[in-house]
Formats: C-alpha cells, structure tokens, sequence
C-alpha cells in the first residue's frame, strides 16, 4: 500500500497557496529567507492532505506551474488506512483531481497539459510510504511479536532496531530509507479520531488488531539514487518488489543452537563466544572489533549470529521468520465495493 506521497504536481495557479509565511530574520533584523507554510485541504472524511506553491518557478503571465502536496492520499480518500492502493499512478491522478476542485477560490487554473503530464508520469516524488500488513491471530500477539524482534531481529546496514513507544524503527533518522514494525491495531486504537472511515465498525476494528503493519519510508535522497524520484519510472509492481527487497534485509536469530557434536569440535575460543551469546551478552562489548567479526564470519557458518544479542523469548512468542513468509495481508473481500476501499480509476 502507498501510505505517504510528496510530491512536486504540474498545476498551473494564479495565487500562492499557502497557510501563511515564516520570514527568517538575520541577526541584525533583515530579512534572510521565507517559506510558505503548509495549507491543509480536507476530503469527505475530514481527513486531509497539505499543499503549498512552489515559488521557484513562475510562468511568463505570472501564474505558478507547480504545486507540492504532501500526505496520505489513500486516508483521504476512504477516511482510514488499514489497507489500501498500492497505485501509485492513480493516486497522484486522484488527488490531482481534488486539488483542483478544492482550489477554485485560491485561482486554481490546471491546464490540460497539467493533466496529461501528470497521467505520464511527470511527476517529481521526494517521499514515498509503502507499507504492508501480516496476519496474527491477534493485537497481544503482534506486540509479543515485536518485543521479541527487538532482540532477536537486526537489518543490514541498519543494525539493530530502536523501539519507540511500540513501534521498532530501523535506520529512524536515515536520510535515505528507514524501516518501522508496529501493531495496527494499537495505533488505530490509539488515534481513533484520525481514522473515521472505520469509527465504530467492529469487524474493521478487528481486521486491523491482526494487522502486523512493516512500512519503509523512502526519501528524496534513494528515490534518486534508485531513479524512483519521479513517478513515470514506477510501474504496476514497483511498489511491492520495493517493499520485498527492503524487507529482505531483515535478518533474524530465532535462539538457534549447535549440536553438542559440532560444539566439541569447535576451538576454545568459539566455544567461549557461543556460551556468552547463548546467555545473552553484547559480544560486541566483550570482544575487539576485529575479533567479534572473526568470530561471527566463523558461526555464521553455523547458523549463528553473534550480533543478535539473545534474550530469552515466552513460549507463546510468535517465531519472527514463519510469520514474514506468509503471505501478506489481502483487502478483505467485504471491504470491496464499499466506500471503505478507494481503487483509483484505471486510465489510458
């Protein structure tokens, strides 16, 4: 599912669209630079999307070619975010479509070429959420989940996870990309109000305490380097095979023990290192640099990661790798046809 978009849209208007100005003063007074704040549009569901005019560009009669929008569009459209588009082209044609009917006071004039030009794909992305959902029997046992993945679970060239109030974060402060693992459930629950399209439907409500919820969150910075900052370059599949990759990264240890046999054959000092993981010590705090990944390359050859520091998990712990070889989370089939799941129109 597509869950954030910021992007820079074709859309030609006469006035800057804004919420207001921040004007930064220099130390003696005078003015530096300024920037227009962000002005909130809301949809049917009182959820709503922020826009602002791109003022560093302006056409010869005046009028500005381009506008930035920033936010969920999927929330707009069906008021939640349990599930949703994963089309990125139909999401960016739809909310093209509400910010022109929504902007007809602030002189809103999108041109045909506009259109077009967003319906190839002219358009420029600097942030893109994709997020998909596994199932679990329940909302206690998709926290189980990821307070055992935050001892037992790293991601290459992220290390390992930082948990914030539930939710555990990969690379939070990345530039580029960052991972997060947190129970739908609980975030619905705890932000009700943010999600009206499911206020009060129990069945909705259940859905999402099932819902163990993995979002990559994708800035400017890999977009380019992936050739993905702008959107004709994303086709049908790009979104999931984007998601499937990043979360292949992920790496998990699920206490995983060596046969007494091999242990005896082992030098002394891996047998020593095998015994103070298996107790859970840091090993990178026991061991020098160079010898924590000697001794790692060694066990890895077991089975064993050493940088997976080991703790102890309850018997009703949900293993990490049987749940993330299941098939994603699908829309669910009375969710269909209903205001509760938006489907961009299809165009040529």
């Amino acid at each position: 599912m597509i869950d954030w978009i910021t992007a820079k849209l074709p859309f030609t208007h006469k006035s800057a669209i804004s919420d207001g100005m921040v004007v930064h003063l220099d130390d003696d007074g005078n003015n530096k630079f300024y920037k227009l704040k962000r002005k909130e549009l809301r949809g049917s569901f009182e959820t709503g999307i922020h826009c602002w005019t791109e003022l560093g560009e302006e056409n010869p009669d005046g009028t500005y070619p381009f506008l930035w929008v920033s936010g969920n569009p999927v929330k707009l459209f069906q008021g939640h975010n349990v599930w949703g588009s994963n089309d990125l082209h139909g999401l960016l044609f739809e909310t093209f479509r509400f910010l022109a009917e929504s902007l007809v006071s602030f002189g809103a004039q999108p041109t045909d070429l506009d259109l077009q030009s967003v319906k190839r794909g002219a358009v420029h992305l600097t942030r893109v959420d994709l997020t998909e959902s596994f199932l679990l029997p329940s909302l206690s046992d998709c926290k189980a989940w990821i307070r055992a993945a935050e001892f037992t679970t790293r991601m290459k060239h992220r290390g390992r996870g930082q948990m914030t109030s539930g939710t555990l974060y990969f690379g939070k402060n990345s530039e580029r990309w960052a991972t997060k693992i947190y129970a739908k459930g609980q975030e619905v629950r705890e932000h009700l109000t943010k999600q009206p399209g499911i206020f009060g439907l129990r069945h909705a409500l259940d859905y999402a305490d099932q819902c163990l919820r993995i979002e990559h969150v994708l800035r400017g910075k890999e977009l380019n380097r992936r050739g993905l900052d702008l959107a004709g370059n994303w086709d049908d599949t790009t979104g999931e095979v984007l998601h499937l990759e990043l979360l292949s990264k992920l790496e998990f240890s699920e206490a995983v023990t060596i046969s007494p046999t091999v242990l005896d054959d082992l030098p002394g000092s891996l047998r020593g290192a095998y015994a103070l993981w298996q107790e859970g010590h840091d090993l990178r705090k026991v061991y020098s640099r160079p010898t924590f990944y000697r001794y790692r390359s060694q066990l890895l050859a077991h089975g064993i990661d050493i940088s997976i520091q080991q703790q102890g998990r309850p018997d009703n712990v949900v293993p990490l790798v049987r749940v993330l070889e299941a098939v994603p989370a699908s829309i669910p089939e009375w969710a269909h046809g209903t205001s509760l799941y938006f489907e961009p129109r299809r165009f040529a």
